[in-house]
């Protein structure tokens, strides 16, 4: 923010958006290898640059088995899925609530980009959970208690149910949304497989007869936006 004009908000230095977002990832991944999650084997990222302008990072760890999670408390030991105590942790629970709420959409905001056919895609709200649950062959179900901590905001109740899955400490140090997973199924590899394989982002092209402007049919199919750019 201090590098920004009196007026200017991110979206007029995609430039600054750049390095900014190149220099955590590359202290992300250096706290990998350094093994913040235990001795690593190997990752496998990609960058997708969306449309809105703001670049973010998939990315797939893989533990040696020394180090493979393998238990509700080793994943409650480095991931949570709940609203911090706000007298106890009041810089943890501004970060959460800041950054790792999801919504407001089902019958609060049925308008909500999340929303397809009365439902929301990414299944928030979540079910109340008093532990969490290993899955073998897919995420984990972490433990969003009914505990009565609630977050109000333009008139919207974040509960538990709410709250996208974090790591506490990475969240403090990044100061971003940063959404931190257990998995134990292919469907991770395979989901982040179509993001390094798919391309840039396209647009549909219309073909027609007579004479075609070439200038014009480039920009209607292609798209690169100018964080991508930079």
């Amino acid at each position: 923010m201090a590098s920004l004009f009196p007026g200017q908000t991110a979206t007029d230095r995609p430039d600054i958006v750049s390095r900014v977002f190149e220099q955590k990832k590359k202290v992300l991944l250096k706290l990998i290898d350094n093994g913040f999650f235990g001795t690593t084997v190997a990752h496998i990222h990609t960058i997708e640059f969306q449309k809105r302008g703001l670049p973010h990072i998939h990315l797939l760890i893989f533990l040696h088995p020394q180090h493979h999670i393998r238990d509700s408390h080793h994943i409650n030991s480095i991931i949570s899925a709940q609203l911090p105590d706000p007298q106890l942790q009041p810089l943890l629970y501004a970060k959460v609530t800041k950054y790792m709420l999801h919504g407001p959409c089902d019958v609060n905001n049925p308008q909500a980009k999340c929303m397809v056919n009365g439902k929301c895609s990414k299944h928030f709200p979540k079910e109340y959970r008093e532990r969490t649950d290993w899955a073998e062959d897919s995420y984990s179900l972490y433990a969003r208690p009914d505990n009565g901590l609630v977050f109000e905001c333009n008139g919207a109740r974040f509960t538990n149910q709410y709250v996208v899955p974090y790591c506490p400490q990475l969240l403090l140090l990044f100061d971003c949304h940063i959404n931190v997973e257990i998995s134990a199924g292919l469907g991770t590899v395979k989901y982040l497989s179509k993001y390094i394989y798919k391309g840039p982002d396209r647009a549909t092209i219309e073909i027609s007869s007579g004479m075609q402007d070439k200038i014009k049919a480039h920009l209607d199919g292609c798209f690169i936006g100018p964080t991508e750019a930079c």
